[in-house]
């Protein structure tokens, strides 16, 4: 019994889906629009070997950018500051904490897209390496904030929350 017991953990934790996770890959995230309180309304440009895989890159770069770097803004929009006020040096103190929330699909809680469909023409481009995809993403600011506080991650102040 034990050993089928064992057999089925093994195959579960081997079925996991798994995120490839890079802090120092380049993204392409703006704020574009305005949202409800407490939320990121964002653009982003990501690339994949298949449609799905570059929507999933799309979603993670959204919560990295909003964690370490922050967002310029587009247009009338204001650029946005990171959620960390250590941005880079907190990734470097606790690179295992991030590397699980990240390649375990964890971000995925804090970040939805604004329309489900897949996306279609200038939006969803075939390249020589897979697909460039343009998605309109909101990731939940506070939601991170308060996730990465209770961590023991020094964010900004509740004052730019809404910022």
């Amino acid at each position: 019994m034990l050993p089928l017991v064992l057999a089925l953990l093994v195959s579960v934790n081997a079925d996991a889906k798994k995120y490839p996770f890079d802090i120092d890959t380049s993204r392409e995230v703006v704020i574009t629009r305005s949202a409800t309180a407490g939320t990121k309304m964002v653009k982003v440009v990501a690339y994949g070997r298949t449609v799905d895989k570059a929507i999933d890159q799309a979603m993670m770069d959204a919560v990295v950018a909003l964690t370490f770097f922050g967002a310029s803004g587009e247009n009338e929009m204001e650029a946005c500051p990171a959620i960390l006020l250590d941005g880079r040096a907190a990734y470097d103190e606790k690179k295992e904490f991030f590397g699980q929330f990240f390649q375990k699909g964890h971000f995925l809680s804090y970040v939805k897209r604004v329309n489900s469909n897949y996306p279609t023409g200038k939006n969803n481009i075939k390249t020589s390496k897979g697909r460039k995809v343009q998605l309109i993403l909101l990731v939940d600011w506070n939601g991170l904030s308060a996730y990465y506080k209770n961590s023991g991650l020094k964010t900004v102040t509740s004052s730019l929350m809404d910022y």
